[in-house]
Formats: C-alpha cells, sequence, structure tokens
C-alpha cells in the first residue's frame, strides 16, 4: 500500500497501532497484485519461508499458506518438495497465480472458513501478514488453523509488532489517538507479542518461538522525512545494495523489526 493512502493512530490502553486507509479485502488485494511485476513476482521463491519449514517439518509434509496473495511462499515449497497448497479469497489474484504457475494447488477460500478441507490436513500452516487485517480479530482464523494441522503439526504466524522503535513513538506522541476516529477504512493492527501468545494458546497451541522480522523496512516506515530516500534504497535491485539491506536488518532488527515470525506446535494426542 502507498504510505498516503493511510493514517496512523495507537490504541493508548493496548499500545496497539492502526492502519487506516482503504480497506484491506479482496478487491484491495486484487488491486495491489495486479501487473507485469505481480506476475513476474509469482516464480520466485520465498526462501525465508523455505527455511523455517525445513527446520521443523519433514520434506513431503502437507504445508498450507492461507492468505498466499501471490503465492512465492507455495512455489518456494513445492518446489521444494514440499506438497504445497495455497488459499488467498481475492479471485483475479488467484487466476493470475494459476495462469502463470498452473503446477501450484491454489484455490479460492476465506481463512475463517476453510471446510473445503478435512480435520487435521495440513502438517504446516503459514500466515503471513494476514491475521492483523480483521478488525473484529482473528479467532476464527486461529480456530480453523487448530482444526486443520494434525497434531504435532505447526502454525507459522507473521504480523506486524510494537518494537522498540514503535513504542518510543507512542510513548512520545507521534500517534493520534483511537477515539473518534472513523474506522470505516480500516487497513490493520499491529499487535503484541503478549496478545498473539495468548489468543494461540487458548485455541490450544503450545508456543514455540518467535523474532523479529524486518529492521530496514520498520525503521524506513517509521522514518518521518527521511522515508522517502530510504524508500529508494529499499527498493533498489543492485547486489551491493541488496547485501547492505541484508547487513542493516541483522543489525538494527531488535530495534525496528517490522514483524515478528512465531511459531506454535499443535500438542501430539497422548
Amino acid at each position: 500500500m502507498r504510505r498516503d493512502d493511510v493514517f496512523v493512530y495507537a490504541d493508548q490502553p493496548n499500545k496497539r497501532l492502526v492502519y487506516v486507509g482503504r480497506p484491506a479485502d479482496e478487491g484491495y488485494w486484487d488491486d495491489h497484485w495486479s501487473g507485469d511485476e505481480a506476475a513476474k513476482a509469482v516464480r520466485r521463491k520465498d526462501r525465508f519461508v523455505v527455511k523455517e519449514t525445513a527446520a521443523r517439518l519433514p520434506k513431503g509434509s502437507k504445508v498450507v499458506d492461507g492468505g498466499c496473495g501471490l503465492a512465492q511462499t507455495v512455489f518456494g515449497l513445492h518446489h521444494s518438495g514440499f506438497d504445497a497448497y495455497g488459499i488467498d479469497y481475492a479471485p483475479k489474484t488467484v487466476d493470475l497465480v494459476r495462469r502463470v504457475a498452473p503446477e501450484l494447488k491454489i484455490s479460492l477460500g476465506d481463512v475463517r472458513d476453510l471446510r473445503q478441507f478435512a480435520d487435521e490436513y495440513f502438517d504446516g500452516f503459514w500466515s503471513l501478514g494476514v491475521i492483523e487485517h480483521f478488525y473484529d480479530g482473528y479467532d476464527q482464523i486461529v480456530s480453523e488453523m487448530y482444526r486443520l494441522i494434525c497434531p504435532g503439526g505447526y502454525a507459522f504466524v507473521t504480523v506486524p509488532s510494537m518494537s522498540p522503535l514503535r513504542r518510543l513513538k507512542a510513548k512520545l506522541g507521534f500517534y493520534p489517538s483511537i477515539v473518534g476516529r472513523d474506522t470505516a477504512g480500516f487497513y490493520q493492527f499491529i499487535l503484541s507479542p503478549r496478545s498473539i501468545v495468548q489468543e494461540f494458546e487458548e485455541h490450544g497451541f503450545r508456543f514455540v518461538s518467535s523474532k523479529p522480522r524486518g529492521g530496514f523496512k520498520g525503521l524506513k516506515d517509521e522514518a518521518g522525512f527521511l522515508r522517502a530516500p530510504l524508500q529508494t534504497f529499499y527498493e533498489m535491485k543492485h547486489p551491493v545494495a541488496r547485501i547492505i539491506r541484508t547487513g542493516l536488518d541483522i543489525l538494527i532488527s531488535p530495534f525496528s523489526f517490522h514483524t515478528r515470525l512465531y511459531v506454535f506446535q499443535k500438542p501430539r494426542i497422548r
């Protein structure tokens, strides 16, 4: 999304940030993931997802990405030996992925209700930047994850999170109050680690680990007048720029991370 489409405010009691602008519905994502660049992106492996999956599950495991978008995750998992599936509720995006990568198992669906799949069908369930877009909460999504994951399987969840940088900005009053705001154009929450872990544990999952991601993006998004030059550097495709960004990510992620990866396990039946 474009930054000028939104404004940001903080729900001070819970220190949650809310992005408001165009609602993150299926029409938004169809527009967001369109054009020649989107088509090219489909056939790029998401190496991060492949690495994290392989660390927990053996090749051949059934793994689904709920809210897969352009399905780089599914593409990477499929071509790395996993039985990969993708689900998204943006119909034009699903059609695009099917056209560009017909070998992938991509279907139209709502992550809150996936009755097309049997109970305990998957060994792993990825949710990358999905649950924060639901203003009324993500209880139904977690329930479906738990139903679909087999005992001993894993849920991999990434969400925007309150980094030390964002907490500092909230404390200094950089985010206006939620009070009196029109949330008709709600985009996403930034969720606290405590709330994420508590919600998943209440549904029966066991918390395994979490770690920050996207230090440079987190810094760029919160950098004020420096955001424009940082955005330019963020989009550079030159190998040297990519190496520098990778190094900066490692260095500054503990302070300015954009998201966190949470890993949960569904307990085995005793």
